[in-house]
C-alpha cells in the first residue's frame, strides 16, 4: 500500500476520533487560550487619557517621564474617539484634539506638513505651555454652508499635538471662547 495514502488515513482517523469525542462527551470543548498581548514598541507614547475635563496626551520626548500635554475640553459635549483623535461636538460646533506622529523641526514645520496643499494660512503662534506652537486657519463648505477652522499645533517631540476648532463662519467668532479655553494647555 502507498505510504502517503496510509499516512493520510491515519491522520484522518485521528481527526475523526477527536471530533467524535467532543460530540459524544456532551460537554463543550475547552475554550482556546487567548493569544499573548502584543507588546507596544518602546518608543510609542501611551494613548490619550481623559481625566475630568482634560484630554491628556502622555509624551515620550526628552521632557522626562510623566510629562504630558493636558488640554481642557468641554465636559458636557458629546465625545467620540478614533485612535488618538477625540472629537467633542455640540450642535454645529466641533472641537478636536489629536496627536499626529510626524517628525518635525518645530510646530510650524509640522503643521505645514499636516496642512499640505489644502489651502489656508499656516503661521507661527505664541508658545503655549512653554512649547512652540503654530496656527492654521482655513475655510471650506459643507452642505453649502461655509465653515471656518482653526488648528493649533504644539511641538511634542516625536509628534505634533493639535487642537482643532470648527464652526459655521457666522458662528465662529461668537463661539471662539471654546478654542480659547482649550488652548489653556498645561504641559
Amino acid at each position: 500500500m502507498n505510504k502517503k495514502l496510509v499516512g493520510s488515513a491515519v491522520v484522518g482517523a485521528a481527526v475523526l476520533a477527536v471530533v467524535a469525542a467532543q460530540f459524544l462527551s456532551g460537554s463543550d470543548p475547552a475554550p482556546a487560550a487567548a493569544p499573548p498581548p502584543t507588546p507596544a514598541p518602546a518608543s510609542a507614547p501611551a494613548p490619550a487619557i481623559v481625566r475630568g475635563s482634560l484630554e491628556i496626551y502622555p509624551l515620550s520626548d526628552a521632557t522626562g517621564p510623566g510629562s504630558a500635554i493636558e488640554i481642557p475640553v468641554p465636559s458636557s459635549w458629546a465625545v467620540s474617539r478614533d485612535k488618538e483623535r477625540a472629537s467633542y461636538r455640540q450642535g454645529d460646533l466641533l472641537l478636536e484634539t489629536d496627536r499626529v506622529p510626524i517628525t518635525q523641526e518645530d510646530a510650524l514645520g509640522g503643521l505645514r506638513s499636516v496642512a499640505g496643499g489644502q489651502g489656508g494660512t499656516v503661521v507661527g503662534h505664541a508658545p503655549i505651555a512653554d512649547r512652540d506652537a503654530a496656527e492654521w486657519d482655513y475655510t471650506y463648505a459643507r452642505d453649502g454652508v461655509p465653515r471656518r477652522v482653526t488648528v493649533v499645533g504644539l511641538g511634542a517631540g516625536d509628534a505634533l499635538v493639535t487642537v482643532r476648532f470648527e464652526a459655521p463662519v457666522a458662528e465662529f467668532e461668537r463661539n471662539r471662547g471654546v478654542l480659547d479655553e482649550a488652548l489653556k494647555i498645561r504641559s
